[in-house]
């Protein structure tokens, strides 16, 4: 039977249409993701000036063949401090990232295999940080202490760690009612060991997605908070900080926050693209293993 059979192609389409699409979000997500964070590596090379020289002369100039992103509203290249801000907000966001996740796996695996006391205040402190609004948790903090890179990590790890930590715990609880883990607890292997060598493994997927959408959501939480003034601290560029330093020029200077904020919204589209890639290959892979 030839292959341009039309039964043949009827079958191939949607699964062909299907990989393409998933590999196209996926490709595109991570050139763009790639685009900005070696942007952000190479800010000393790009970068016309350094993001805190002030040049009064030239105060919110638009974007010229000299100065590309523009001036800000005390005469600094609004280019650099964009090449610059990447750096602490990338910085920032994975730091907060890769700590709300080391906490909500080990609080989510303490959830589904810890003692009846230990799975309560698990999830009764799950449910208690999913219910607190995060910006009045960030005030709180910040109004008892002064707002620094590391209080600002510090909150987005107590911001997302409770999410993680559900996931985790639902993927443990599926797992842990599964043949292989009773098969392993048969022949006497610890909680701990069924936990990190026959439940955790499976967890690593879910994780490697949810690292990615983590991700574009802290992008976006230190921008929100350093516009709110609660972030990251002037001179120190941020894309957060640099559209608080334009907010009052918005209808005649549209540049000072436009161009960061597009900033933002294309690291955290491709984030987005990664990690919707990624949880669809994920879920095709164990389509595949269950048909099996």
């Amino acid at each position: 039977m030839a292959l341009t059979d039309p039964i043949i192609l009827a079958n191939l389409r949607p699964g062909l249409f299907r990989r393409l699409r998933v590999n196209l979000a996926l490709g595109t997500g991570a050139a763009l993701f790639g685009v900005m964070v070696l942007s952000a590596v190479l800010a000393p090379l790009l970068a016309p000036a350094a993001p805190t020289t002030v040049d009064l002369t030239a105060v919110r100039l638009p974007p010229s063949a000299e100065h590309l992103f523009g001036t800000d509203p005390v005469g600094r290249d609004l280019f650099s401090r964009v090449l610059y801000g990447g750096q602490v907000s990338l910085l920032v966001a994975g730091a907060g990232m890769v700590g709300s996740l080391l906490l909500g796996t080990l609080m989510g695996m303490l959830g589904a295999f810890g003692s009846f006391w230990v799975r309560a205040v698990v999830d009764r402190a799950i449910d208690i940080q999913l219910a607190f609004p995060y910006v009045l948790l960030a005030i709180a903090i910040t109004s008892a202490v002064k707002p620094s890179i590391p209080v600002l990590i510090l909150l987005m790890v107590l911001a997302a760690w409770a999410g993680a930590a559900r996931v985790v715990r639902s993927i443990a609880l599926q797992e842990r009612g599964k043949d292989y883990v009773k098969a392993a607890d048969v022949i006497g292997a610890s909680p701990f060991r069924i936990a990190m060598f026959h439940v955790f493994p499976s967890v690593v997927p879910s994780l490697v997605v949810l690292a990615a959408m983590q991700m574009a959501a802290m992008i976006v939480f230190e921008a929100t908070l350093s516009f709110l003034g609660m972030g990251v601290q002037p001179p120190t560029p941020s894309w957060g900080g640099i559209m608080l330093d334009g907010k009052n020029y918005i209808t005649s200077s549209w540049w000072l926050t436009a161009l960061p904020g597009l900033a933002i919204v294309l690291t955290s589209l491709s984030l987005v693209l990664i990690g919707d890639g990624l949880q669809t290959r994920r879920d095709a892979l164990r389509s595949r293993e269950g048909d099996a």
